[in-house]
């Protein structure tokens, strides 16, 4: 699906450069030219004068956002603006601001100029991440609140409507702007560039516009906690006791870890986007306007670090050391522990993300000054989203404790593999009929579990304890650092490319809306309209399966506790002899999966000791992860031709498709002004799920059995009602009902049941060292509900002056239905297909309904509207929103979940000077916590939070002269993180840490 674009990029580059130094270069000429004057915004007083306006102006409850230059959003990216507006809460990936909410929830329709946007960041979901849209070729956005029946496709809680820039913007003639900036990331120490251009040229009767833009960013971004920090596969055990890991019976439960890790990441983001439009009057008010907007991004998320993990072997490696009372039950939470790891590895990890979309919209607008006014549009979009992934490990262990021997001998020799003739080595024990042989996995490695410390009481995690001694490869006086310094003393654990994803999706939609104005009565006009809209996905996630050793069975994990010998294809040799002292007669063992690798055979290799603000970690040998920037380029040079092998219950397609009509009177009666309007959505749904079946040998993929499609159909009456109530000229009253549906996330409706396996270690098991079921999750139901919500919202608004609001809103979102998962335990087969255990199963289920209210108050304030002194150079731009939400279930304390994702308080202030050529702004942002999962499954029964994190942007630019502007901003300069907690605030699960980001640059416009 993904085509190599570098030469593309490359030209794309070279036009955006070109456009902007020809900006620059072309100002001297521009400066005395009067024709060229701009009729777009500039500066931040216009731009929140702009938004004021716009809120004014609406016929429901409307914030905006407008953009204060060609080419500059108030922020780095359209997120981090959005996040200004009251009620909106943002996440972040990598540290740039990435996906949106809308009072708590994520239901949230993205618009482009008033019709769908097809993101390639939501081929299968519904909420807006804007991570891959370039801010730069946006004039502004509108947030609307509440909805009315003309806005045709609208979310629970509110619509983002981006704006690009069009023809018929700008003056008459020629209009040049360029920029270009270099950022600085305080932890990458490196300085990236950004190019922008925009060029424009009407005469009034036809117009064109392009603009582009091109960055090439790294992003700096570290992590300290349980293993993996992913809400669906942390690691993280059921409860346990205090005898389980070994403490006197005291009736305590804690929250235990199969792992801890701590890695850094830089995440590279090669971003590029085009911007087209072409406006032509055609005379007898018809305006034909034609917009083609194009993203394109290539991501590589570079991770390396190190794990400490009892390789799912029991609870007994970790013991509290230092624990308090959780004011729950017989809870406990812990803020030191001594850990005994069966592995202690470094990792090297790249998830490589490429994504484009594309998205053209053709409309006729007619309005020749009559009573009569109608547009018809046809918008077409296509995007695609491509994973890439790939790990490694850097094991230290010499195999005693991790089990890598085939056979359960209890001899006193070096653990070892069993290889192929070709892989046998001088020291090699010969048993094999075929000249197979047993030899050490990593020599050099240790020998015993080793002991060391993990301590979260301050504000940063700490290790410790690498100075004890270690037995091992190494002799009698090494400790574990000295193990972890020398790079003899590693092996490749594994090596696998898994999960990997394919995403296309495509939109088409065709609208037709008209409005007719009344001369006189209380019914102003009305509108009327139909929209027939499809929107198909097709998703496959895959792993890829090699063979290790020439003509041998297909593995996923080519590790070196994977052993070829069961299920239908296994591969290995009839053994005879004695091995450890123990005599074998004629016994088939497999081969090991990896033959013995040291850690620089096929990669390359640094010293790391950078983790982040974490601290104790004397540093580890680890791959290069940009040995992996082409995974399955790597996997085939390494071990062949790679096979891909769909998950099943992780691929599907989905289409949806909805005819939409409507009709809407407007009314004003005095002070009292109106709309009352009837959307009617007929949704026609079609899922096919692929069916798993047994599972494939040595790997945690299923075979796909064939498909199951199904079929729904589904009609829903949303009525709308929006008044407003001019008390007088600057005092408005709002009030509003309206009904809502949205359809879930189309992964919600394809996913299957997806199982996970290990390899079972405990010795004399009847599995062992065979892979057996260790749990699973359905995430996907086709026969869900869509949410559906019934909204209620009550405002005022003061004008004060031409850019200055005061506003108050009341909210309260009653929502009919929604998802959630349930976990239950349940019979499932292991690998080879026969049911021997019960194993925590996740499932999406219909929810029971909830309520997300609040409040939100917002000021924007220009001084220079009250007073000609030196404060009227000032203005703030300030909101605080309270939601408080109830979902479904109860915490630990018996109390009522939140919504997910949604934060109780969020308060915003932005302070901004401007005068003569200079403005500065300096932007605070503060989010309470957020419940982040619900407890049961990976985290056992505690829910999972993030704490309240606040930020802080600052910015600044000085016209040098009227066409030429020097700017620079800083992101997140007090270096916030996010802290995750479960349960009880104590009790610390992991941190995300982000750096400080620093702009230069220089815009021009002529």
């Amino acid at each position: 699906m993904y085509k190599n674009t570098n030469f593309k990029r490359k030209m794309m580059a070279s036009v955006v450069a070109s456009c902007a130094l020809a900006s620059l270069s072309g100002v001297a000429v521009a400066q005395d030219d009067p024709m060229l004057e701009e009729v777009v915004v500039r500066g931040v007083r216009a731009a929140q004068e702009t938004a004021v306006n716009i809120k004014r102006d609406a016929n429901s409850v409307v914030d905006a956002i407008s953009a204060e230059d060609i080419g500059k959003l108030p922020d780095a990216t359209i997120s981090d603006s959005l996040q200004r507006i009251p009620g909106i809460q943002i996440r972040r990936s990598a540290g740039e601001g990435s996906s949106v909410n809308i009072r708590g929830l994520p239901q949230v329709i993205t618009q482009l100029n008033g019709e769908q946007y097809l993101g390639a960041n939501s081929v299968v979901s519904i909420q807006p991440n804007f991570g891959d849209i370039p801010s730069q070729l946006f004039k502004g956005a509108d947030v609307y609140k509440t909805s009315t029946a003309d806005l045709k496709y609208s979310g629970i809680t509110g619509t983002i409507n981006l704006k690009t820039y069009r023809p018929f913007d700008f003056d008459e003639g020629f209009t040049f702007a360029g920029g270009v900036e270099g950022q600085y990331g305080e932890e990458t120490g490196e300085t990236d560039p950004s190019l922008n251009a925009l060029m424009n040229w009407q005469n009034e009767d036809v117009g064109f516009m392009l603009a582009g833009t091109y960055a090439n960013v790294n992003l700096a971004n570290s992590y300290n906690g349980i293993n993996t920090g992913s809400p669906g596969d942390a690691g993280w055990t059921s409860q346990i006791t205090d005898t389980q890991v070994g403490l006197p019976d005291m009736g305590r439960r804690y929250m235990g870890s199969q792992g801890f890790s701590a890695w850094k990441q830089v995440t590279e983001r090669e971003r590029m986007g085009l911007n087209s439009s072409f406006q032509a009057d055609l005379g007898e008010g018809f305006m034909l306007t034609a917009d083609w907007f194009y993203t394109e991004q290539d991501e590589y998320n570079r991770k390396v670090g190190m794990s400490a993990t009892n390789k799912w072997q029991g609870d007994n490696w970790f013991v509290p050391t230092q624990d308090a009372a959780a004011g729950a039950e017989d809870w406990y939470s812990w803020t030191e522990a001594e850990l005994s790891p069966k592995r202690l590895k470094s990792f090297t990890q790249n998830d490589v993300w490429h994504t484009s979309s594309n998205n053209i919209n053709v409309q006729l607008d007619y309005d020749n000054g009559g009573a009569f006014t109608g547009s018809f549009r046809a918008v077409t979009g296509s995007a695609e989203r491509e994973k890439r992934h790939a790990y490694n490990e850097g094991d230290l262990t010499n195999g005693t404790t991790t089990g890598v021997n085939p056979l359960t001998w209890s001899g006193s020799g070096t653990p070892t593999g069993f290889f192929p003739a070709s892989e046998c080595g001088p020291d090699a024990i010969v048993l094999g009929a075929d000249g197979g042989c047993f030899q050490p996995i990593n020599p050099g490695g240790y020998s015993e579990p080793p002991q060391i410390t993990y301590n979260t009481a301050g504000e940063h995690a700490q290790w410790g304890g690498f100075d004890r001694p270690l037995a091992g490869g190494l002799g009698a006086d090494a400790t574990i650092a000295d193990y972890m310094g020398n790079l003899d003393s590693y092996n490749v654990g594994a090596f696998s490319s898994e999960n990997n994803e394919n995403a296309e999706g495509d939109l088409t939609a065709f609208s037709m809306q008209g409005n007719y104005k009344f001369d006189e009565g209380f019914i102003t006009d009305i509108d009327i309209g139909l929209r027939s809209g499809q929107r198909s996905s097709e998703f496959e996630r895959y792993n890829l399966f090699n063979q290790p050793y020439a003509d041998s069975c297909e593995v996923q994990w080519k590790a070196t506790d994977v052993q070829m010998h069961s299920g239908p294809c296994q591969d290995g040799e009839l053994v005879s002899g004695t091995l450890n002292g123990t005599a074998i007669d004629n016994m088939f063992v497999g081969y090991t999966a990896l033959p013995p690798t040291a850690l620089d055979e096929h990669n390359n290799v640094n010293w790391v000791t950078d983790f982040g603000p974490v601290g104790g970690i004397p540093g580890m040998w680890a791959v290069d992860p940009t040995d992996y920037d082409d995974p399955e380029a790597f996997q085939e040079r390494v071990f062949g031709p790679s096979t891909k092998y769909v998950i099943p219950g992780s691929s599907f397609d989905v289409n949806l498709d909805e005819l939409t009509y409507y009709a809407q009177a407007n009314f004003e009666a005095g002070a009292l002004q109106g709309n009352l309007g009837l959307r009617v959505v007929e949704t026609d749904l079609t899922v096919r799920e692929n069916v798993a079946g047994t599972q494939k040998s040595y790997g945690n993929t299923n075979i796909d059995e064939g498909d199951k499609v199904t079929n729904r159909k589904y009609t829903d009456y949303l009525p709308s009602l929006n008044l407003a109530y001019w008390v007088n000229d600057s005092l408005v009253v709002r009030a509003a009902y309206t009904e809502n549906m949205v359809p879930l996330d189309l992964n919600q409706y394809g996913e299957g049941l997806v199982l996970n396996y290990t390899i079972d270690s405990e010795a004399g098991s009847p599995t062992e060292g065979q892979f057996v079921v260790s749990g699973g999750s359905d995430t996907g139901n086709a026969s869900l509900e869509p949410w559906r919500s019934t909204n209620y919202d009550l405002s005022v608004e003061w004008y004060a002056g031409a850019a200055t609001v005061f506003s108050a809103a009341a909210f309260y979102v009653d929502i009919e239905s929604f998802t959630e998962s349930t976990t239950s335990n349940e019979p499932q087969p292991d690998a080879d297909g026969v049911i021997r255990r019960n194993v925590d199963i996740t499932r999406l289920v219909q929810g029971e309904g909830g309520s997300v209210e609040g409040v939100e108050l917002s000021a924007k304030i220009a001084f220079g509207d009250f007073t000609d002194s030196f404060l009227g150079n000032f203005g703030l731009d300030s909101n605080y929103t309270y939601s408080p939400s109830e979902g479904s279930g109860t915490d630990i304390f018996g109390e009522k979940n939140l919504f997910p994702d949604n934060s109780e308080s969020q308060f915003n202030l932005a302070a901004w000077y401007e005068a003569d050529r200079f403005q500065a702004r300096i932007a605070y942002n503060y989010r309470s916590e957020r419940l982040v999962a619900i407890g049961g499954g990976a985290w056992g029964a505690l829910n999972l939070y993030q704490d309240e994190a606040a930020y802080v942007d600052v910015s600044a630019s000085y016209d040098i002269t009227d066409a030429v502007t020097l700017y620079a901003s800083g992101s997140n300069v007090t270096g916030e993180y996010e802290h995750y907690y479960l349960g009880f605030e104590d009790q610390y699960a992991f941190q995300n840490y982000y750096e400080p980001r620093y702009t230069l640059g220089v815009r021009a416009r002529f």
